[in-house]
């Protein structure tokens, strides 16, 4: 027989008191479960259940006076003892009659046997009962040699063990992950018989099964396993459909085998938030046309399978934003640049990705670079600059300048009741912020009033051409507008000032309610920009808004050219040349195959300056006769004679 060589320092004091209380009594006395394998695994057990022939009664009859009683479960024979401050619980023997729901005992008969207790458990490194007080060990069913031997056995015949409970699926792999154990032949064999039990569990309960799965050091060994039995597809049923998604690239492999040469790949102190990001990372690819191998993140579509699958509110928000943030470039990849630009870069990156992510960030990006086999950019050498610099550049946020919403609403004399005002308020600060970033001797109360005094100008020039019926606005050179016309600018400056600019025309728009603006997005027929097409179609909804695709041939684009040098500056004027137009030609023509507009929307294509380009601009002009179209939205290279297209547009409109 085994001698469990119990220390002292393992068993608590009141664990033992409660025991020797029982045994003192006449009745027999028992630890169970987790504990007794933890103890011989040489682990401090976390949890201690008693188990006696004491019936509750008899129980709480004992203990009165000697503990605070909780009859928790009078009916399954538990009772919760708090003695001292330990909560312990102490259950009856008992056996278990029919299983109906795949969870729990239609009902339980108390029995005078340990033996017929401990068959009734799941697991045989489970089934091992220890008696304290006489230094006796109960182990029929050999759990002692398989815990020594490693293997997560289940004890009897595992098919009727597994239709008893379906959480019992879970908690294999759980063990796996946790003990480093193997599964026993029969047990796993048994497993995929059993797959609608484990339906029949509530999901709160396997989301803390799975929780201590993931949290476990051989994570990925039972992550494995479980795809292998089949109740991966049970446990996230939409990972299954990766398997018919091939991979566009030399791997030769289908994306959830992708997804996990990742997993295989991230290192053991990973995070769990991370192991569950990239387990989850391709499944936006089931509303995608995308072949790229990783798809533009949905985020309703994880957020609702996450939901689903009962993780927290906190949980979801880290898991999600490891997914926005997976796909952002390194913010430099050579470490020879200037010193003042890495920091910059930095600064800007640990604000996309907040600093508490970075190792996540890393260490995703550093599993992705190893599973595809391509060139690695994130050497160690690298890693560790950007590690040591994130120590001392701090990202800028909104907080750390040297004005706030209040300070906007007194320069501008805004109304800040307006939804549109506060709005406008957000974008100023966005703008702002960004340019601190770039150059920290910025963050100063006069440096900022000059970049306000550029803002106003914008708006200034707006309301003048607001006057107009028919108004053409080009968001280029807005944003040049902000930056003084001069064509070197950094890229932070894009994204707010191009939301400046689609703010400035929904005003236009809502002050006029007869006005048309033809409204000039330039370079707007890139294949990335689909998506950004249905967020601007929503957001000119009510005006019905029409989208045009300018076309031009290469003579077509000399001749724009040659008349756009002979032109002054103007609203719609461009810095691109000829130059740009040949180094991306075959760009350009494969965009205008791309082109996608949102549904229940319509792009009309036109050719600049091409023989019948008057029939079509009077075509169009009695299109819009007999619609309520308020704004005409333009796509097309920067040469494709837009601003010809718009004016011509503009001259037939106003004749209406």
């Amino acid at each position: 027989m085994y001698c469990l060589n119990l220390r002292e320092d393992f068993l608590p004091k009141d664990i033992l008191k409660i025991c020797e209380i029982l045994t003192n009594n006449g009745f027999q006395a028992y630890i169970v479960g987790g504990s007794i394998r933890d103890i011989i695994l040489k682990k401090q057990p976390k949890d201690w259940d008693i188990t006696t022939n004491a019936l509750p009664s008899e129980v709480m009859k004992v203990f009165k006076g000697l503990a605070k009683i909780i009859p928790t479960g009078l009916k399954h024979g538990t009772i919760t003892l708090i003695m001292n401050g330990t909560v312990i619980e102490v259950t009856t023997f008992r056996t278990e009659k029919e299983y109906v729901d795949g969870r729990r005992p239609n009902e339980v008969a108390f029995i005078d046997d340990i033996e017929g207790d401990l068959a009734r458990r799941d697991l045989t490194i489970n089934a091992i009962a220890f008696d304290p007080v006489n230094k006796k060990i109960i182990d029929p069913f050999q759990g002692v040699n398989d815990i020594k031997n490693k293997i997560i056995k289940m004890v009897g015949n595992p098919n009727d063990r597994l239709k008893e409970d379906g959480l019992r699926l879970i908690r294999i792999f759980r063990f796996v992950a946790t003990l480093d154990f193997k599964i026993d032949e029969m047990t796993f064999n048994s497993i995929p018989n059993n797959l609608s039990t484990f339906d029949k569990v509530s999901r709160e309960r396997i989301q803390t099964e799975f929780q201590k799965l993931i949290s476990g050091e051989s994570w990925f060994k039972s992550l494995v396993l479980i795809k292998e039995s089949g109740l991966l597809y049970h446990l996230v049923p939409e990972i299954e459909a990766l398997n018919s998604y091939p991979l566009k690239v030399d791997l030769n492999i289908n994306r959830l085998d992708f997804t996990f040469r990742i997993l295989a790949e991230l290192e053991t102190k990973s995070s769990t938030r991370l192991r569950y990001a990239v387990l989850f990372h391709q499944i936006s690819i089931l509303k995608s046309k995308s072949t790229d191998q990783f798809p533009n993140y949905n985020e309703n579509q994880v957020g609702k399978i996450l939901k689903k699958m009962k993780f927290s509110n906190k949980q979801i928000e880290e898991i999600c934003h490891i997914l926005r943030i997976h796909t952002i470039s390194l913010p430099y990849k050579l470490l020879n640049q200037n010193e003042e630009q890495k920091n910059y870069q930095m600064r800007k990156f640990l604000f996309k990705i907040k600093p508490v992510y970075i190792l996540d960030f890393l260490r995703f990006f550093k599993a992705k670079e190893q599973a595809i086999k391509t060139k690695i950019y994130l050497t160690s050498e690298l890693e560790k600059d950007l590690l040591e610099r994130s120590k001392v550049q701090h990202p800028i946020n909104k907080p750390d300048l040297a004005i706030n919403g209040d300070d906007i609403i007194h320069y501008f004399k805004i109304n800040k009741k307006n939804a549109s005002m506060r709005e406008f308020i957000g974008l100023c600060l966005g703008i702002i912020r960004e340019r601190v970033e770039f150059d920290l001797s910025m963050n100063k109360k006069d440096k900022i009033e000059n970049v306000l005094k550029r803002l106003n100008k914008i708006i200034l020039q707006c309301k003048i051409k607001a006057e107009s019926n028919v108004l053409i606005v080009s968001t280029d050179h807005i944003r040049k507008l902000y930056r003084n016309n001069l064509p070197d600018y950094c890229k932070w400056e894009n994204e707010h000032t191009y939301q400046l600019a689609i703010w400035l025309i929904l005003c236009l728009l809502r002050k006029k309610q007869q006005n048309r603006v033809i409204f000039d997005a330039t370079n707007f027929n890139l294949p990335s920009h689909p998506h950004h097409r249905e967020k601007l179609a929503y957001l000119f909804k009510i005006y019905n808004p029409m989208f045009l695709h300018a076309q031009a041939t290469e003579e077509e684009t000399k001749q724009n050219l040659e008349i756009r040098k002979r032109t002054k500056s103007t609203i719609i004027s461009s810095d691109a040349d000829l130059d740009v137009y040949y180094h991306y030609k075959k760009k350009i023509e494969s965009y205008s195959n791309f082109l996608s507009i949102p549904k229940h929307f319509e792009m009309i294509k036109i050719s600049s300056r091409g023989l019948k380009f008057n029939d079509q601009i009077q075509k169009l002009t009695n299109k819009l006769r007999n619609s309520n179209t308020r704004v005409i939205i333009m796509s097309g290279n920067v040469l494709s004679g837009k601003s010809f297209i718009a004016e011509n547009l503009q001259l037939e409109i106003e004749k209406i």
